[in-house]
């Protein structure tokens, strides 16, 4: 296993012996240093120590030697866990890209932005929703906007799970002590910790991995959001455009409520599925681990979609072109109440459900099976 990560390398016997297992790693070196101490313990004290000199360079060379391979297998584990979330993610989002479309076009109903929408998508069903868009510009427009997607989703979710990896690692060695008895035992307040920490770390994690990689997705929606007039020819002509007309603060519009959602919502997402599946997995009652991270990944998207949609619906209409500059999400907010009713801001949630069940059961899923496969163990998710 590696330290630094707080992972395990899938194969031991590739790295020098001293490196197989993080308890041994530690104690091996502390013995080297220990010995180093106690040889210079007797030096200073006037004791005979026949080979101090060379048998110092030996340990010092062999302890680089260590460290060095701790460092390999700690960025080859950290490469490992970026490359498994970002596939993941993009996988997901390429099974649901199409009800991902529908899911803004709806969002964005009653604004100017798909004006030949407005009469009747809203009253329409996801079947006849889906089967307008293939008639009206044909069956790859279902996939419209889904290649800045897979752009944004790659660093995205590798990002995402990365840091809430990390995230709980930090949170687990800082608190560990706090809930556990005098004899080692989880204490009464480890399980209420356990959920806090959780949410910390999701909402953390989801926030850095939007920030860093946003402008993607409002290229993303503004693509998804063409019908039959078109503003944008592609990701490049979208960048260019945007940085032309409103500049480069242009690329972060609709960043705040954005950020504001999508903290709760992975915090909701990560702690609902941890908690559930680790549920599960208690019960065994011989269930599949696939199976296990289906059924709790789409309840977690469920009810994180559930507690977080109305802001999602304000941040698509402040990320449009014919958004009111300078409009606050809070106002955005308030008129959408007052025009559209309460129903106003839940407005798709039909498709988003039949979007994010499946894409999040699929995400984890993948992202379990992919760390198998390259047998990286966080020992979560």
């Amino acid at each position: 296993m590696t330290q630094g990560m707080g992972v395990s390398t899938s194969d031991p016997s590739s790295l020098p012996p001293l490196v197989e297992e993080r308890g041994k790693t530690r104690s091996t070196t502390t013995g080297v240093e220990a010995k180093g101490s106690s040889a210079s313990g007797e030096r200073d004290g006037g004791g005979e120590r026949g080979d101090g000199d060379g048998g110092g360079g030996e340990a010092s060379g062999a302890r680089y030697e260590r460290v060095n391979a701790m460092n390999y297998a700690s960025v080859n584990d950290t490469t490992k866990l970026l490359v498994c979330g970002g596939i993941a993610g993009a996988f997901s989002k390429s099974c649901t890209a199409p009800l991902a479309r529908l899911t803004i076009l709806n969002q964005l109903q009653g604004t100017n932005a798909v004006p030949g929408w407005n009469a009747s998508l809203g009253r329409a069903s996801i079947v006849s929703s889906l089967r307008r868009i293939v008639v009206t510009e044909g069956v790859t427009a279902l996939w419209k906007g889904n290649g800045v997607t897979i752009i944004h989703r790659l660093p995205y979710s590798a990002v995402n799970f990365y840091a809430y990896e990390q995230i709980m690692n930090v949170l687990d060695g800082a608190m560990r002590h706090l809930h556990v008895d005098e004899n080692g035992d989880p204490s009464k307040g480890a399980f209420k910790w356990g959920l806090a920490q959780r949410l910390v770390a999701g909402g953390s994690a989801g926030c850095i991995a939007c920030t860093l990689t946003y402008p993607l997705d409002l290229i993303r929606t503004r693509l998804a959001a063409q019908t039959t007039v078109k503003h944008y020819n592609g990701i490049a002509d979208a960048l260019m455009k945007i940085l032309r007309d409103e500049g480069a603060r242009g690329l972060y519009r609709g960043l705040k409520p954005t950020l504001i959602g999508v903290g709760p919502n992975l915090a909701l997402n990560f702690t609902a599925y941890e908690t559930l599946r680790n549920h599960l997995q208690e019960l065994d009652h011989g269930v599949h681990p696939m199976a296990v991270d289906m059924a709790s990944g789409s309840a977690a998207a469920v009810v994180s979609a559930t507690a977080t949609f109305p802001i999602d619906l304000v941040r698509r209409r402040m990320q449009m072109r014919d958004a009111v500059k300078g409009d606050s999400f809070v106002g955005v907010f308030k008129r959408v109440l007052a025009k559209e009713g309460l129903t106003g801001l839940y407005r798709g949630i039909l498709p988003e459900f039949a979007k994010v069940a499946p894409g999040v059961a699929i995400t984890y899923t993948s992202y379990a099976f992919l760390k198998r496969l390259t047998g990286v163990d966080t020992g979560r998710l």
